[in-house]
Order: structure tokens, then C-alpha cells, then sequence
């Protein structure tokens, strides 16, 4: 719980135990009591905001201040307290259980800023959308070393949090309001800070996100790659996403139909295919629009700060996939990272096309296909079979497909709701994050003193394997 919610709590329980105890002075029951539970629900709904998991505490706190005007009997001043009581310890449960995250540490020697960016692209048509001639739209979100003033404020989790809590919840078959006090958590990194030049430019990564994920979704991770001197780029793969947000106020939800069930295998290989190929071309997209904007003489707000000779690209599942695509066909790919790699809507360049590009995939687990056989893990071992580079897999025991997401750290009943595994979720998070960050630092970066297979042994939940 937030610091006022659980002096509010403390301060119910105490006033529903001063009124059981009949020795305790009038002045304190009905004076004090009551002055300090109204003085802390002002500090706490004035500092930090009201959310749902407080509505039981201010319930029981409207009834011990009742109270102290109305003479009840005995048996219902019992009652009265009892249930106030009950609700103040309630409402620190649900507080307990749908907690206000704090921001994952990030390590590295800089300061992040971040800023979203919208971008068109013309030359393609929205496939998804009700109109199939309106142009491609995307959301960016870019994290990058900064150099933050004192006058500027924490980024939230998510720009528009307001209305894609009620999507993300819907998602996890949870009550549309259950997430609604997402919109106070804050990241590490501050919004539009200036950003920190050097003479040395910053290398590129580019995230791409989940089916029905979000550009935000591994927040913990491109902070901290951003924190090491990277400039990260999230894309909101629109129609892909489970809420894109536009600056002109549409939201645009999840098109199941990109997807479909119900159809023959064909069908869905070819829909499939279809989607990460977009999600492929989005990614050529933004290295188009970086190298313009690198070059605009100061027109953009880090322009000329880019290195665009040192491109990596990683994702989580089909996002994960779609990256291994792109570093497939992209000659400005340099690494690929992938989280639980959905190999199977881009198979056939997988099939076609040798890697080149040195490559680590992330597994958790349980990340079995249902096919028999096993088709994903099959493309996923004939691309490291054919690669013409190093590619490596680490298996991280005791998670599960969420686990490499922010989604774990929403809740400690995660592993109930299916989100993670057994594992405790933020030393999954530290081991992701040293792993990201070795493997970029070796291979992008090009610092040979990085052993990523020593990185590795200090992980003792890890399998470690590489190829050749």
C-alpha cells in the first residue's frame, strides 16, 4: 500500500479498537478519533488519490465517525465497529493484492526521459481497419539517456492508462475497474526530459510487443536498456495491440479478426503470416523515420544523437517473432533479442532466409506449442541450425509466457490468474534485464570483455545453450 493508505488503515484500526474500550476518555473517543481519521483521509485522497481498493476503508471510517454523534446501544455500537473494522481490513487486502507497482530498478549510469511519437505511413494501407484504404498509423514510444530538470515530472506507466486499464483488465477476465489505479503508477523515467548528449551517439533497439500486448508491456526492460545508453523505441503495433491511443483522441482496440479462429490451417498460416509481416514493415518504418529525423539539424528533439550503423531489435512472442523476421530480411538489423518466440507466422522466411545476425532466445519454461509436432520449436531450431552466426537459448526454470512481461508485477496473486510462474517474478526481471543488456553490450555494442555464458552461470535457474 501507498504510505497515507496504510496510515489511513492504521489510524481505522486504531479508532474502531478506542471505541471497544469503555475506559478511554469521551474526549478521545469522540473528539480526537474522529479529527484524525477526517485529517488523514484528506492527506491521503489530496497526496495520492483516490482508488477503488479504498472505498471499504472509507466506509468503515464514515461509520466510527458516526459514532461519535449518534447514541447507539451496546449491541450496535458492537456491530457498528465490527464492521468497520472488517472493512478497513479489507480494503488493506485489496490494496495488498491490486498493490500501486513501484517502477522496476533500472542500473545503468543514466537518467531516462522518454516522449511518444505518431507516426503515418502512407504508402501502406490500414488492412485492419473498417476503411482498408486509410493509411498505416502507429504509436511510438521512445526511452533515452536524459539529462532531467528539477521541474520535470515521473512519466506514468502508460500515456492514456485511463482508458486501455478497462482493454488490459477485459484481457485478463478481470472487472473492467480493477486496474483503474494503474494510472498512479510512475516509471523511472521522466516525460520529455532534454535529452543527455554526448560525443559518443547511442545505438538503436526497437520493441516490438505481444498479440494483444502493448508498447509499454516491458517497461522494466527498455528503461534499463535505456539506462545503459540506448535509445529503446516501443511500437503499438495498431490492431495488434490491445489499445492504441492517438493523439486526437480515438482509441482503437484489438482486431481479433487479424487472427481468426475457427478457420483451416492454411487460413490461419496464411493470417498469420500476413500480421507479422505488418508488424515487420512497422519496424522498417520507424529506422526510415529515425534516419530522417537524425538528420533534420536540430529540428528533432535528438537529432544527430542516433547511431544507426548499431540497430538491434527484440520482442516478446509474436512481436518476438516478428523481430526475428525483420533482422531476416533487414540488412540494418545487427541483433536480434526474442522473448518466447512465436516462429510460426513468419515460417517461411525462416525457411528461406539464413540468419546472419547473432541472436538470443529467451524461453520460459512452458512455452510448448500445442501443435504435435512441435512447429515453433522446430522453426526455432532451424534457425539456429542454419545461422551463419551465434545464436543463443536460455530457458529461465519455473516461468511461464507472461513471466517476460510487466504483467507478473500487477498483482502478487499473478501466478492464481495464470500471468506467471512459480518463480519469484522480479528476479525473473533481473535475470531479463542483465541478459538484455550483456547481449546487446557484446554484440551490438561490440564489447568482447562480455561473457554472456558467464552472465548466465550466475543464474542458477538458467539453461544455457549455444550454437554453433
Amino acid at each position: 500500500m501507498r504510505p497515507f493508505e496504510l496510515l489511513l488503515s492504521i489510524l481505522a484500526l486504531l479508532g474502531g479498537v478506542i471505541k471497544l474500550v469503555p475506559s478511554i476518555p469521551e474526549k478521545y473517543q469522540n473528539r480526537l478519533a474522529p479529527f484524525l481519521l477526517v485529517l488523514g483521509a484528506a492527506l491521503q485522497l489530496l497526496l495520492e488519490g483516490y482508488r477503488w481498493q479504498l472505498w471499504p476503508l472509507f466506509l468503515g471510517i464514515a461509520g466510527l465517525i458516526a459514532l461519535s454523534f449518534f447514541q447507539l446501544d451496546k449491541k450496535w455500537r458492537y456491530t457498528v465497529v465490527g464492521l468497520s473494522l472488517f472493512f478497513s481490513a479489507a480494503s488493506i487486502a485489496a490494496g495488498v493484492i491490486f498493490p500501486v507497482p513501484n517502477p522496476f530498478p533500472i542500473t545503468g549510469p543514466y537518467q531516462v526521459g522518454t516522449r511518444e511519437e505518431y507516426l503515418v505511413d502512407p504508402q501502406r494501407a490500414e488492412i485492419y481497419a473498417k476503411d482498408p484504404t486509410s493509411p498505416r498509423e502507429l504509436m511510438i514510444q521512445i526511452w533515452y539517456p536524459a539529462a532531467p530538470e528539477k521541474s520535470d515530472r515521473r512519466a506514468s506507466f502508460m500515456p492514456g492508462i485511463e482508458s486501455a486499464a478497462p482493454a488490459i483488465a477485459a484481457k485478463l477476465n478481470l472487472p473492467s475497474f480493477v486496474l483503474n489505479h494503474l494510472k498512479y503508477v510512475r516509471a523511472n523515467a521522466f516525460w520529455e526530459a532534454a535529452p543527455l548528449f554526448r560525443d559518443e551517439m547511442y545505438p538503436v533497439l526497437i520493441f516490438s510487443h505481444g498479440w494483444e500486448g502493448f508498447k509499454e508491456q516491458n517497461i522494466y526492460q527498455v528503461e534499463e536498456l535505456a539506462s545503459h545508453g540506448y535509445v529503446v523505441v516501443a511500437i503499438n503495433h495498431t490492431y495488434g495491440a490491445i489499445h492504441t491511443l492517438f493523439p486526437d483522441g480515438r482509441a482503437v482496440l484489438v482486431n481479433q479478426s487479424a487472427l481468426p479462429e475457427g478457420v483451416s490451417d492454411q487460413e490461419y498460416d496464411q493470417a498469420s503470416d500476413t500480421l507479422s509481416r505488418q508488424w515487420s514493415e512497422d519496424m522498417d518504418l520507424i529506422l526510415d523515420e529515425l534516419a530522417v529525423w537524425n538528420e533534420s539539424d536540430d529540428e528533432w528533439f535528438s537529432a544527430g544523437s542516433l547511431d544507426l550503423g548499431k540497430v538491434g531489435v527484440f520482442g516478446h512472442s509474436t512481436g518476438g517473432g516478428a523481430a526475428v523476421r525483420f533482422c531476416l530480411t533487414d540488412v540494418r538489423c545487427q541483433a536480434v533479442l526474442g522473448m518466447d518466440v512465436w516462429a510460426e507466422p513468419a515460417q517461411s522466411v525462416i525457411q528461406e532466409v539464413v540468419l546472419r545476425k547473432p541472436a538470443l532466445l529467451m524461453n520460459s519454461e512452458t512455452w510448448i506449442s500445442e501443435d504435435e509436432p512441435d512447429r515453433n520449436g522446430d522453426l526455432l531450431n532451424l534457425l539456429a541450425e542454419k545461422s551463419e552466426t551465434v545464436v543463443i537459448k536460455i530457458t529461465i526454470e519455473g516461468t511461464r509466457h507472461y513471466d517476460f512481461s510487466s504483467l507478473p508485477m500487477l498483482s502478487p496473486l499473478s501466478a492464481t490468474l495464470g500471468l506467471k510462474g512459480p518463480i519469484d517474478g522480479e528476479l525473473v526481471l533481473e535475470i531479463i534485464n542483465a541478459e538484455s543488456v550483456a547481449f546487446f553490450e557484446r554484440y551490438l555494442r561490440g564489447d568482447k570483455s562480455i561473457n554472456l555464458e558467464g552472465v548466465s552461470q550466475g543464474y542458477p535457474e538458467l539453461q544455457y545453450e549455444v550454437k554453433p
